[in-house]
C-alpha cells in the first residue's frame, strides 16, 4: 500500500496525473457514499463533515451561592407545610446569606439583648434583672432595664456589633413595649450575633443567652450549644409571628443565625413548630456556613 501525501501528485503508468485535493470537497469517481451531504454530479461527490463541539459546562455556582440556594429550600419547605412566611439568615460578621424575606419585622423581645448590655455598662447591680430579662424575657424586668438606658445607648452597642439599628422609642401600639417594635431584620440580627462575643461588655448576657427557661427553648435552642434570644407577639390582625437569633456551635467553630415564623393560621404553637423545622433544616447544612467571625 503506497502512502499518499496532501497536495503531491501521483503518477500512473500511463502518465496520467490524479491530483488528490484534501479539504472540504474530493474528486473520487462514481461513488454512492451513504449518509455524506450532496448529490452526484459528473461523477464527482461532494463530501462535508461536521464536527459537533460540545457547549462549555458552566462553572459551578461559588460556595455563598449554594448555600443561599440551601437556605431557601429549607424556608420554601416549611412554608409549603405550614403556609404563611418564613426566613432564615446566617452571617459571619461582615457578609450575610438570607432564604425567605428579608423584612424589618418588630424585634419583639430580640432587642432585649442590646437593651441588657447597655443597661449593665450603666449598672452592673441590674445582673439580676437582666438575668430575668434574658433566660425566661419577663417582660417588666426588660422595662426596669430601658428604664435605665437612653435609646443611643441601645443603639450604640448595635453600632459596635456592625449592625447599626434605630431603636424604636416612641409607642405605636396599645399594649406592648416600644422597643418591641424597633424594625430588625434577620440578615441584621444574624451579623449582630456573629459580632456580639466582641462587643464590650456582652459576655454576661451571652452566657444568659445559654441559660433559656426550657419552654422557651424551641427553635434554635434545640441547636447544640445554643445562646440565643427569641421573641414573639401578634401582628395588627392578631397573628403570631416568632423572632430568634443565636449562636450554635460546630465542629469548625460558632455559626450565627436568625429565623422568623409567621403560620398561615396565626398561632403561637404553629409557629414553633415552625421554628423547630427551620432550626433543624439549618443544622443539616451548618458545615456549609462561614463561621461567626467573634468566637
Amino acid at each position: 500500500m503506497m502512502s499518499l501525501k496532501p497536495g503531491r501528485p501521483l503518477l500512473t503508468s500511463a502518465g496520467l496525473v490524479l491530483v488528490l485535493t484534501l479539504g472540504s470537497a474530493c474528486t473520487i469517481g462514481n461513488v454512492d457514499v451513504p449518509g455524506s451531504e450532496g448529490t452526484a454530479q459528473d461523477g464527482t461527490v461532494t463530501m462535508t463533515s461536521t464536527t459537533t463541539i460540545p457547549p462549555e459546562e458552566s462553572p459551578p455556582p461559588p460556595p455563598a451561592e449554594l448555600s443561599s440556594y440551601a437556605l431557601q429550600g429549607i424556608v420554601d419547605e416549611v412554608i409549603a407545610r405550614y403556609g404563611g412566611n418564613a426566613s432564615v439568615a446566617v452571617s459571619d460578621g461582615t457578609n450575610e446569606l438570607v432564604g425567605g424575606d428579608d423584612a424589618a419585622l418588630p424585634a419583639w423581645s430580640t432587642i432585649k439583648v442590646p437593651i441588657a448590655i447597655a443597661a449593665l455598662r450603666q449598672d452592673p447591680s441590674l445582673a439580676p434583672t437582666a438575668a430575668a430579662a434574658i433566660q425566661s424575657s419577663d417582660n417588666a424586668a426588660a422595662e426596669v432595664l430601658w428604664s435605665s438606658v437612653t435609646p443611643p445607648l441601645v443603639e450604640a452597642v448595635l453600632a459596635e456589633a456592625e449592625a447599626p439599628t434605630s431603636v424604636n422609642a416612641i409607642p405605636t401600639r396599645p399594649g406592648v413595649s416600644t422597643f418591641g417594635q424597633t424594625p430588625w431584620s434577620p440578615s441584621q440580627q444574624a451579623r449582630f450575633v456573629a459580632n456580639l462575643a466582641c462587643v464590650d461588655g456582652a459576655q454576661p448576657v451571652l452566657d444568659l443567652m445559654g441559660q433559656i427557661v426550657p419552654e422557651q427553648s424551641y427553635g434554635i435552642g434545640q441547636l447544640p450549644r445554643a445562646r440565643f434570644k427569641g421573641g414573639w407577639g401578634p401582628d395588627t390582625s392578631g397573628l403570631y409571628d416568632i423572632r430568634q437569633f443565636g449562636r450554635f456551635s460546630t465542629a469548625q467553630g460558632d455559626v450565627a443565625v436568625a429565623l422568623t415564623a409567621s403560620p398561615a393560621d396565626g398561632s403561637y404553637a404553629t409557629a414553633q413548630a415552625m421554628a423547630n423545622e427551620l432550626a433543624q433544616g439549618l443544622s443539616t447544612i451548618a458545615h456549609e456556613f462561614p463561621l461567626a467571625a467573634c468566637q
